[in-house]
């Protein structure tokens, strides 16, 4: 009777098997990576382009027409030009997704943050829009004048070799994350405002006034992680300016002028940009 010989893989064509498919694998998810980070760059480019047509196209009413209003708000009849803010809050109004975090706001201060595009103010209504290519390291600009302008000329386009020291596709901050700072002098003593999860300061008991002291600095110190005990879900306590070396307390954010950004502890007062940290405009 012949003996029945069974075929099959040995231990070392198996182990060459898997270290092929090993490979392949690493290679694909290197490729997938290196596709997505492409795309992310390709919509950021996108938004850009988008931000400064519609901008272009706004500033252009008020040469058509000097009763129209742009930015949703700002009159083209005043003799003030719209502050950054206004248009930061107009951009952020478009629906534009942030592709590298779609929680996050596409309009930021941080040109370093991934995915933002950075409004400032160059001179007297003339506008930087900005924004950071990590992969290339550039950062490309668009300069757009307005009738507010003493030069009123065609945008200008520039890139220059810009490397982000601390880039990352992760935001700085959110909502959800925010804690009050640990290392303030004075027991925390400084000016508060109550906010929305996006920022906006609110009307609400803590919200409609800036807050001192033991009524709320002592109630946000490091023990109460920059909560109320009593605060009602979906808004917090932020700090806006640490109280000076003499103890003196103030803020530009009475009446609901502030707008707080959780990415990078900044807020916005009537189109200034400050850093919460020290309560100073930023430069």
């Amino acid at each position: 009777m012949q003996k029945k010989t069974v075929k099959g893989f040995t231990l070392i064509e198996l182990l060459v098997v898997m270290a092929i498919l090993s490979i392949l694998s690493g290679a694909g998810v290197v490729a997938y990576n290196g596709y997505t980070s492409a795309a992310k760059e390709t919509a950021t480019k996108a938004n850009h382009s988008k931000i400064v047509n519609n901008m272009e196209s706004e500033f252009a009413k008020c040469k058509l027409d000097k009763d129209s209003k742009i930015f949703n708000s700002h009159n083209c009849n005043s003799t003030n030009r719209p502050s950054t803010g206004t248009i930061n809050n107009y951009v952020n109004s478009l629906g534009l997704k942030n592709p590298y975090d779609k929680t996050q706001k596409v309009a930021q201060s941080d040109v370093c943050t991934s995915g933002s595009i950075a409004i400032t103010e160059k001179e007297t209504g003339s506008y930087n829009v900005a924004y950071a290519s990590i992969k290339k390291k550039k950062k490309n600009t668009s300069l757009v004048s307005s009738g507010w302008s003493s030069n009123y000329s065609k945008t200008k386009s520039t890139s220059i070799a810009y490397t982000c020291a601390s880039a990352s596709s992760k935001p700085k901050g959110t909502f959800e994350n925010y804690k009050s700072p640990t290392n303030l002098p004075r027991n925390g003593l400084g000016a508060w405002i109550e906010v929305d999860k996006d920022g906006n300061m609110t009307s609400g008991y803590a919200g409609g006034m800036v807050c001192e002291s033991s009524y709320c600095g002592s109630q946000n110190a490091k023990d109460k992680k920059g909560r109320y005990m009593w605060l009602k879900p979906g808004y917090k306590i932020v700090l806006v300016s640490p109280a000076s070396a003499s103890g003196n307390v103030s803020s530009p954010c009475a009446q609901r002028a502030c707008k707080y950004n959780f990415s990078d502890n900044t807020f916005t007062a009537r189109g200034v940009i400050y850093d919460a940290t020290t309560g100073k405009p930023k430069k």
